[in-house]
């Protein structure tokens, strides 16, 4: 899978509050977007996470890198 700059990743808050829940994240696990700067509890960022690898796969499977159907 390529990498982009914009790309999420995971990170261990220092301070902030989730997006969606709005809840206190310090010291917790965090889902981070440095495009848009947007942070999100490992609640709230799993599904998150999970929707980001699905399309950088189907992204890959488009560009011919990871063809799940070749041997």
């Amino acid at each position: 899978m390529r990498h982009y700059r914009g790309d999420p990743f995971w990170i261990r808050a220092k301070f902030g509050i989730c997006k969606k829940c709005h809840i206190d994240i310090k010291g917790k696990r965090a889902l981070y977007w440095p495009a848009t700067k947007t942070i999100l509890c490992e609640k709230c960022g799993n599904q998150e996470w999970q929707d980001f690898l699905s399309e950088a796969h189907d992204e890959d499977v488009y560009n011919g890198v990871g063809n799940p159907y070749t041997s």
